[in-house]
C-alpha cells in the first residue's frame, strides 16, 4: 500500500516543503520525490503548489498523517518505514495493546499465511514492540499507536476508494479489505453489493426506504448471504424496528442460527445477535430489553406471509 520511500516522506513532511528540498534532505533524486508524491497525493496525504519554476509539498489534515508522525518523532530509534511492510501493516490492523490474539487468529482475519504472521510477529517481539504471552499476543504500550496508524491509514485508504468510485458517501463499517458505505448514489459496480433493507427485496420482503442506498464492498465477493444482510442491517441501524426485519430475515430464509452466528462474529455484532437468536429459538419465551413482545413478531411475519 505504502512504499519504502513515502512513509519517509511522510515522516519528514512536519511542514510544507520544497520538492528540491526534501529530495536533498532524504537523498532521493527529485523524480522519486515526485513519483512518491503523486501517490500519496491520491491517498489525501499530501497536496501540491506550483510557485514559479517549484514544487511546494504541503501535509493534510489526515489522522493517519498525524498518527505517524508522532510515532516517529517519539521512537526515533525504530525504522519505521523499513518495517510497515504491506504484510506487517495487515497484522498491525488487529494486533492491539489492550488485548491478546493468537497467530492463527490473526491468519484468519489477515488472509496472510501462518508462516508469514510468524515471521511479522517475530519481528515485531524481537524489536520489543510487541510482546508474547503463551500462544497469544499483544502490542506494548509504547507502540499502541502502531495499531492506531494501521487502522487510520487503512480508513483514509477507503474515504478516497469511495470518493473516488462513487462522488461521496459515509462509512458505516470497515475491515481491512472491506466496508459499507451508506450513499445518495445508484452504484453499479461489481464490487459494490446491495445491502441493507432494500435488498431483503431479493428474499420476498419488500419495505419502504427513505435512508439513502447502502453498499458493501468487497472484491472477492460475488453475493452476500441473508446472514451477511442481517448483520449489515444491525450494523446500519440497531433499533427496534430494524431488529425486527433482521429477525423476520432469519426466519423467512430459514438460515441456521449457528451460520448467523458465525457470520455476526466476524462483523462483531455477536452482542446483539445472540439474544435475537435466543428470543427466535424459544418463540419469545427468553425475551429481553432488546426484543419486541412475541404478538409483533407474530403480526409482523403474518403482514409478509412468513411462516414463524
Amino acid at each position: 500500500m505504502l512504499e519504502e520511500n513515502e512513509l519517509r516522506i511522510m515522516a519528514t513532511l512536519d511542514s510544507p516543503k520544497k520538492r528540491r528540498a526534501l529530495a536533498a534532505e532524504l537523498g532521493y533524486e527529485p523524480g522519486t520525490i515526485t513519483n512518491a508524491v503523486i501517490h500519496l497525493e491520491k491517498l489525501g496525504l499530501v497536496t501540491r503548489e506550483r510557485v514559479g519554476n517549484e514544487t511546494i509539498i504541503h501535509p493534510t489534515s489526515a489522522k493517519c498523517l498525524e498518527v505517524y508522525q508522532d510515532l516517529t518523532a517519539t521512537n526515533s530509534h525504530v525504522d519505521f518505514p523499513e518495517l510497515l511492510t504491506s504484510s506487517m501493516l495487515r497484522v498491525l490492523y488487529y494486533l492491539h495493546a489492550d488485548e491478546t490474539v493468537s497467530a492463527v487468529e490473526l491468519a484468519q482475519r489477515t488472509d496472510v499465511s501462518r508462516a508469514t504472521v510468524y515471521r511479522t510477529l517475530k519481528t515485531l517481539t524481537n524489536r520489543a514492540i510487541a510482546l508474547k504471552q503463551g500462544t497469544r499476543y499483544r502490542l506494548t504500550e509504547q507502540f499502541s499507536g502502531l495499531h492506531k496508524f494501521a487502522v487510520e491509514l487503512r480508513h483514509q485508504h477507503h474515504r478516497m476508494q469511495i470518493q473516488t468510485d462513487i462522488g461521496g458517501g459515509t462509512l458505516l463499517w470497515e475491515s481491512y479489505d472491506e466496508f459499507i458505505v451508506r450513499t445518495d448514489e445508484v452504484v453499479n459496480d461489481s464490487q459494490y453489493l446491495l445491502t441493507g433493507l432494500d435488498a431483503f427485496s431479493e428474499y420476498g420482503l419488500q419495505f419502504f426506504t427513505r435512508s439513502g442506498n447502502y453498499y458493501f464492498y468487497s472484491e472477492s465477493r460475488e453475493s452476500l448471504s441473508p446472514a451477511d444482510l442481517v448483520c449489515h442491517l444491525l450494523l446500519i441501524e440497531n433499533d427496534a424496528r430494524h431488529r425486527k426485519y433482521a429477525m423476520l430475515l432469519i426466519t423467512a430464509t430459514n438460515t441456521s442460527h449457528e451460520d448467523v452466528r458465525e457470520v455476526a462474529i466476524s462483523y462483531g455484532v455477536e452482542d446483539i445477535i445472540s439474544p435475537l437468536l435466543t428470543y427466535l429459538r424459544t418463540e419469545g419465551e427468553q425475551s429481553s430489553a432488546q426484543t419486541p413482545p412475541w404478538s409483533e413478531m407474530e403480526s409482523l411475519a403474518r403482514d409478509y406471509e412468513v411462516e414463524i
